[in-house]
């Protein structure tokens, strides 16, 4: 981290100290799909594809995301969306199909004094409870600024390894250091300050809302029998191998 950076995170941080009493603040934060990434032109596809294809980025933008979090912990889903009775079955596959382009777990509950978290992922229709310890993205904080609903951003770049598609990827996160919470959407946190966008390879994803409210609870989840990371990688490795067994017969 360069020395105008750490300026700026430092100089944010100690003032939120002094003016606000953030340490025992409990925040709601709503999260949306702001952009969809397409891998390939829309251009290329017969009109049927394209039609489909802008469909699902329609209903992408009323997709959002909800994260309970303070400097203890956090929980983190995706919002239930008030559907109206005549929804058609077509119209819940283009939702599925939004939110695969952000690939977010179902949910995720962060432990920030032990550095762990616990999420449920949705493989093959079946939900799997996986508890780890954190990711570790590699952040490096870049001088970039800007202001998101109102508040300072720093950019941070990173990196981590994709189970599902078996892959590195980048990401690039902008986060609030006068929100002095190390949590963000998804599994994506560990900065000094509430992340407010991720750019992922398929989505960027966008704070939209935070309000800090009384009573609000977070979600302890369900760990009676997670998998550890081990039994996790195993499990993609061999549904991996299943399903290729399965295409090459």
């Amino acid at each position: 981290m360069n020395y105008r950076a750490i300026k700026i995170v430092l100089s944010i941080f100690y003032l939120s100290i002094i003016t606000n009493l953030y340490a025992q603040t409990t925040y709601k934060v709503t999260y949306y799909i702001a952009e969809i990434k397409l891998q390939g032109s829309i251009d290329n596809l017969d009109e049927k594809g394209k039609h489909f294809t802008e469909q699902v980025i329609d209903y992408s933008k009323d997709v959002n995301y909800i994260l309970i979090a303070n400097q203890d912990a956090s929980y983190f889903e995706s919002e239930d969306i008030l559907r109206k009775e005549n929804n058609s079955p077509l119209e819940d596959i283009l939702l599925r199909m939004a939110k695969r382009f952000t690939s977010f777990n179902k949910n995720v509950y962060a432990n920030h004094k032990e550095d762990s978290i616990v999420f449920v992922r949705n493989l093959v229709n079946q939900d799997f409870t996986v508890k780890r310890d954190y990711f570790n993205f590699n952040w490096i904080l870049k001088e970039e600024t800007k202001k998101i609903l109102g508040f300072d951003a720093i950019k941070a770049e990173g990196n981590y390894f994709d189970l599902i598609i078996n892959k590195k990827l980048k990401v690039e996160a902008w986060f609030i250091p006068s929100i002095p919470l190390q949590s963000g959407p998804d599994v994506f946190m560990g900065l000094p300050g509430l992340i407010a966008e991720v750019n992922l390879n398929g989505a960027v994803v966008k704070i939209k809302d935070i309000v800090s409210e009384q009573g609000l609870v977070i979600k302890l989840p369900n760990i009676t029998k997670p998998l550890t990371q081990k039994e996790y990688e195993s499990l993609i490795e061999n549904l991996t191998k299943k399903i290729k067994d399965y295409a090459d017969n």
